[in-house]
């Protein structure tokens, strides 16, 4: 016999070990009215129903219809491609010692892309994603409502990106070494900046593209929205002074370990402190910009971060 909409409800509740205060507060409404639901003296309307539907991560066809999709599982290509660029790694090592043309540099990077980058991505995303637990991924925040199964599908997608530029990386790096020695450096370079890039931007991307599909309320969506402009602007600053620093030591010849080099990284540490305190600001700036029903504009504090921040930049360039 096919279950009411407020026999769903209470079974769907007592599966979330929730109470029917709690799950009140969820829905922001009361205990009584989800008390009426549950023995069917009054129904939620279609808007509410397909809160009490994401409440329970599920659609509103499955909670209808009493049904539910498989979990999300983590596909098998991001395994595949880890064991392929270490494979590579360890092919470059060969190849490299019977031609004699083994880089010690272009190793690590690959290692650093494949073990650090690809690898420990792929273990970090794939345990969030099997075991539900996403308190220590950047950016989620406990007080926000989210729809689990859909937060687990983003992850998948970053899964994948990563593992397929990570294991491309690796093996355009591999050839550099087979290059010629202005060439190879050149290809090493671009090869290395379109990584960042892609890994930075990806991530971010797909974050914000499925900013609806992941957070319940409307308010936190906004939120999520409005941190975004001092995310991106963070990144860049990182980007910039990652730039004019490799631009620095290229054109004055600094030699690593060098007093001219420990100088020069000097200047990392007041640059870092600006930008990382200006995001943070701006970050809280924009939850309570929200939270006040405002539209979130960049302040005075921003441009000011901003300028100081290029300050130190120039005088690491110019001193």
């Amino acid at each position: 016999m096919e279950k009411s909409i407020g026999e769903k409800l209470k079974e769907c509740r007592m599966n979330r070990q929730l109470s029917q205060q709690e799950l009140a507060e969820k829905l922001n409404v009361t205990r009584q009215a989800v008390s009426n639901w549950e023995r069917d003296k009054t129904l939620p309307d279609v808007y509410m129903l397909k809160e009490i539907a994401a409440v329970f991560d599920m659609t509103l066809d499955e909670y209808m219809e009493n049904t539910r999709q498989a979990g999300v599982k983590m596909p098998k290509l991001p395994g595949r491609l880890a064991a392929a660029s270490v494979a590579a790694i360890l092919l470059y090592l060969i190849s490299g010692a019977v031609t004699r043309r083994l880089a010690v540099e272009t190793v690590a990077e690959m290692v650093i892309i494949s073990i650090f980058c690809q690898g420990f991505t792929h273990l970090y995303l794939s345990t969030s994603v099997k075991g539900g637990n996403f308190s220590m991924l950047a950016g989620f925040d406990s007080k926000v409502e989210y729809r689990l199964e859909e937060v687990k599908k983003v992850l998948v997608q970053m899964d994948i990106h990563i593992s397929c530029s990570s294991f491309g990386a690796v093996l355009l790096l591999g050839l550099c070494g087979f290059l010629g020695e202005r060439q190879g450096e050149i290809v090493n370079i671009c090869v290395m900046v379109s990584y960042c890039l892609d890994f930075t931007l990806a991530v971010c991307f797909l974050n914000y593209r499925n900013i609806e599909r992941t957070i319940v309320k409307e308010k936190d969506q906004k939120t999520a929205r409005a941190g975004y402009v001092s995310l991106v602007w963070f990144m860049a600053w990182v980007f910039a002074i990652v730039g004019a620093t490799f631009a620095k030591f290229e054109l004055e010849s600094i030699q690593n370990n060098s007093k001219e080099a420990i100088g020069c990284l000097g200047w990392l540490v007041p640059f870092l402190l600006v930008i990382i305190t200006e995001l943070f600001y701006e970050q809280h700036r924009a939850r309570k910009e929200v939270e006040a029903e405002r539209k979130y504009r960049v302040g005075k504090a921003f441009w000011l971060g901003s300028l100081l921040a290029a300050a130190i930049m120039l005088g690491m360039l110019f001193c």
